[in-house]
């Protein structure tokens, strides 16, 4: 039996409401009849099947407003838009070196990366920081021109060994045996990775880190730009120092080991996502210190981020709670999502390395 057609809420009238209220608030969608719009108002209601009470509507929109105000938060104590070594507060990069044609260039990465963050842990820019490529691989790795290297084990070197200078060991391409009698100058600490885009950021606002790439053909003719693959075959893989970074042209900034004749004298641009950077390479963050210590309070490094907790706290009272009880132990345990969590254990760590800052903090956090 056909349904029947009722004249409440009459489908003529429904169209040309819509219709007159499209234009009138200058709506960007069409409105017209349609199968439903012939229907009665309850064989239109028919139509739905979603069942819900308000409590769990009014609970839903909490959430939802609640995840906006935190993913807010996460952004406004994230890593800056930008970022780029040869241009903050100093050059802390060194100049572009040339690998020739070794397959050296886990050692000039790994070093180009050393020696800028130790320029930037001893607040030298434009240090003439100097370390031998030809002691980290050809003692590190061998006989390896043909061959290549890797990361970790560079690393490892580095910090069980440890950098020499370049005096000490000059580098000139081809295999052969490693110097002896070099004395290194110093050792890194460790080192660490980062996977995600927001880590990665975040490790290279605190210094130049080591990545790797995919090259295909198109890439040795370079000149300039932000770098995305067009054409050619895949030539092989090749490691380099990620100096920096942009957002808004959504791209890494890079130094290469190719000398100053290739590229933008010797730097890239390569897009976000391009040559598998992203994907099939971690980034590796050595952890340095200044190899000749001085007085410079290296915790002055971390205030920029507390004051903006501390904004952002102003106007978030779960944060503001959050921060008193787990950092100035002040009220009772408050509810802490697991976003403000993750922004409460970055401070708690900060203020355990930089006790001098925990009652300043606390004072304007009113604890």
């Amino acid at each position: 039996m056909a349904r029947s057609r009722s004249n409440t809420g009459s489908g003529g009238n429904l169209v040309a409401t819509a219709v007159a209220s499209i234009k009138r608030r200058g709506a960007d969608w069409q409105a017209g009849e349609t199968p439903l719009t012939a229907l009665s108002e309850s064989e239109r209601a028919a139509h739905l099947g979603l069942q819900v009470t308000d409590e769990e509507r009014a609970a839903t929109r909490e959430m939802v407003m609640a995840a906006n105000r935190f993913a807010a938060l996460q952004r406004m104590v994230a890593a800056p838009s930008a970022v780029d070594w040869r241009n903050n507060g100093g050059n802390f990069v060194t100049p572009i070196k040339d690998q020739a044609d070794c397959g050296s260039c886990v050692s000039f990465a790994t070093l180009a990366t050393i020696e800028s963050r130790v320029n930037i842990v001893c607040r030298t820019p434009g240090g003439a920081r100097d370390y031998a490529e030809a002691f980290l691989f050809y003692c590190g790795c061998g006989n390896c021109c043909g061959t290549g290297w890797n990361f970790a084990p560079a690393l490892d070197f580095c910090k069980n060994t440890g950098v020499a200078l370049e005096s000490a060991f000059p580098y000139t391409p081809g295999d052969q045996a490693c110097k002896t009698g070099v004395t290194p100058s110093f050792k890194i600490n460790g080192y660490s990775t980062s996977a995600s885009a927001a880590d990665r950021k975040a490790a290279i606002a605190r210094g130049p880190v080591v990545g790797g790439m995919a090259v295909y053909q198109d890439f040795y003719a370079y000149t300039g730009g932000i770098y995305r693959h067009v054409s050619g075959a895949l030539s092989g893989y090749h490691a380099v120092s990620v100096i920096g970074y942009d957002d808004n042209q959504r791209c890494w900034i890079c130094k290469n080991s190719w000398g100053t004749g290739w590229g933008d004298g010797g730097y890239f641009r390569i897009g976000y996502g391009e040559a598998e950077m992203d994907t099939d390479f971690l980034f590796y963050e050595p952890q340095v210190a200044c190899p000749t210590p001085t007085p410079v309070d290296n915790c002055s490094r971390y205030v920029p981020y507390l004051q903006r907790v501390l904004t952002v706290a102003r106007g978030h009272a779960q944060l503001r709670a959050c921060l008193r009880y787990y950092v100035c132990r002040s009220g009772v345990r408050p509810y802490c999502s697991p976003q403000v969590l993750s922004v409460v254990r970055v401070v708690v760590a900060i203020l355990n390395q930089c006790p001098q800052y925990r009652a300043s903090f606390c004072r304007i956090l009113g604890a």
